[in-house]
């Protein structure tokens, strides 16, 4: 098969003369592909929008504080509009609807970074702590179905998540 994407990305950034260092990023895109013989359709990772802002500011005493805002269009998925049983085999086959047809939910999340760095004659060390998903945004990462395909699950990522860390550099 062949493929293509295309798109736009506009990115703000503000230049680190200060405390302050950030950027807004959008990308609009679109990845397709076609099998032989085929139309083209959308591509399973194709993210229309994305929208991301960055930012940190310096606390003083070598203290920074930064957050990351995400948002994204889902990714686009072929829907399951029912399941057949298949005696030759003995379990239900889904019904599927038109390819790439329907969207998981945008994507969104906030997320906080605290770190604090300290010089030592031949290194330096960080500590920091990260707070993923701050509000906890329930995100689609995919569609689970029963075994006939009457019912689905929606499994979602990564839930509020904190995470402790130390860097050390030579």
């Amino acid at each position: 098969g062949h493929g293509r994407s295309y798109g736009m990305e506009l990115l703000l950034r503000h230049r680190p003369n200060g405390p302050f260092f950030g950027w807004i990023a959008y990308t609009l895109s679109r990845s397709e592909r076609r099998q032989p013989g085929q139309d083209w359709e959308l591509f399973p990772l194709d993210q229309t929008h994305i929208f991301s802002a960055v930012g940190s500011v310096a606390l003083g005493s070598r203290w920074t504080l930064g957050l990351r805002f995400q948002l994204v269009t889902g990714n686009p998925r072929t829907p399951v509009i029912g399941g057949v049983y298949q005696a030759d085999i003995n379990r239900y086959e889904p019904v599927l609807g038109a390819p790439q047809s329907e969207r998981n939910a945008t994507f969104h999340q906030l997320d906080l970074r605290v770190d604090k760095l300290w010089l030592f004659d031949s290194w330096k060390l960080t500590t920091y702590l990260d707070l993923l998903n701050v509000y906890n945004q329930k995100n689609t990462e995919f569609i689970r179905y029963n075994y006939n395909y009457s019912k689905s699950t929606v499994l979602q990522g990564i839930p509020f998540f904190p995470s402790l860390g130390v860097k050390g550099e030579f």
